[in-house]
């Protein structure tokens, strides 16, 4: 009877596991929403004298237009850039200006580091023909991405409202369904405590730690775009915000290029302004609001976050730029509780019953 039971549960398991598959993502990010959420909604239910549906309905509404109307505002002015400045690299292209503007620019920087006694890279390297395939290559891709950002942003507006459609269940009944979980958990109340509060810490600190670090860290350098004028300025803070997580160069991999554009372009002035913002004002919001945010909670190597972005973003498209940090966070938070809970005892145990040398001195 027990092992027909058990083949009928693993049989039923494997077909719910198909019925729910095209939507676990977004389970995933619905349970992000409402643990990050969770006091807006509980502060609306008190404000609403305990009408749940009401709260879990307007925090609903409330995460749509934070998630919205950046994304509506952003959108169109990225777009545009992005496809102006592949645009303007096409054309320069065609006419061959580009080419010539590129070979002048690098004769400019071998004369400069000549004045300075420094080395210059051997005659038989093209540095021309080097940054012509790179900026031909970077074009192309800027381009095709643009085009697929305006085409998938449906796709993702209707995943968001599926999304906000099952945190409103949670938000309602999301309680009920931990608990629920924690009376099928094999492990004792006091584990069971653990993984969710570790669950739940490690949910916030990657959503705020990384992404809004990364976020924040993208707007303010778009905004030293704009102030020193360099072209495109929102287009160029977005693509700060993945290069935000890259250990070590962080942001400065896109920021650091433009200032030594604006230098050997005769911009002396501007250059060393975005040099001392980017070094200043972005680079610091790491250091500052990122402890602020992570408080209490076990940061994840950078290195980590890193791979977990890239491959979240190859795997489950723009949403893994949350979901892969959210994920690896979740293995370690997992491996800490087993080291923790299970390994750490059996250390302890294994201390006890050891037995101890005989002191006849035998």
């Amino acid at each position: 009877a027990r092992i027909f039971f058990g083949v009928i549960t693993l049989l039923v398991l494997y077909f719910s596991y198909l019925i729910i598959k095209p939507y676990l993502l977004n389970i995933f990010m619905a349970l992000v929403l409402f643990f990050t959420a969770k006091p807006l909604y509980h502060a609306l239910t008190r404000l609403l004298r305990g009408y749940k549906v009401l709260a879990s309905a307007l925090t609903c509404f409330i995460l749509l237009l934070i998630i919205l109307i950046p994304l509506f505002s952003l959108m169109g002015i990225i777009a545009t850039q992005a496809l102006d400045f592949s645009s303007q690299v096409t054309k320069g292209i065609q006419s061959g200006e580009l080419w010539k503007w590129v070979a002048t620019k690098v004769d400019a920087v071998k004369l400069y580091l000549t004045h300075l006694n420094l080395p210059v890279p051997p005659g038989d390297i093209n540095l021309a023909q080097i940054i012509q395939t790179a900026v031909t290559k970077a074009s192309a891709f800027v381009y095709t991405n643009a085009i697929g950002l305006i085409k998938g942003f449906t796709v993702f507006f209707f995943d968001l409202l599926l999304t906000l459609f099952i945190a409103f269940f949670m938000f309602l009944q999301g309680d009920d369904f931990i608990l629920a979980i924690k009376g099928l958990s094999p492990l004792d109340a006091v584990h069971n405590d653990e993984i969710l509060r570790e669950t739940e810490t490690t949910i916030k600190a990657t959503l705020w730690g990384t992404v809004i670090v990364a976020v924040a860290q993208g707007t303010l350098g778009g905004v030293g775009f704009l102030l020193f004028g360099l072209p495109q300025p929102a287009f160029w803070g977005t693509v700060m915000i993945p290069a935000a997580v890259i250990p070590v160069v962080g942001s400065t991999i896109v920021w650091g290029p433009a200032a030594v554009y604006l230098l050997f372009t005769g911009h002396i002035g501007a250059g060393v302004g975005l040099i001392i913002w980017g070094g200043v004002v972005v680079s610091i919001i790491d250091n500052i609001l990122k402890p602020i945010l992570m408080k209490g909670s076990s940061e994840t190597p950078s290195i980590f976050i890193l791979f977990s972005i890239l491959g979240g973003l190859t795997y489950f498209g723009m949403i893994g730029f949350i979901l892969g940090p959210l994920i690896l966070s979740f293995l370690l938070s997992l491996l800490r509780i087993y080291q923790k809970t299970i390994l750490a005892p059996a250390a302890d145990a294994g201390e006890i019953k050891r037995p101890t040398p005989s002191g006849d001195g035998s």
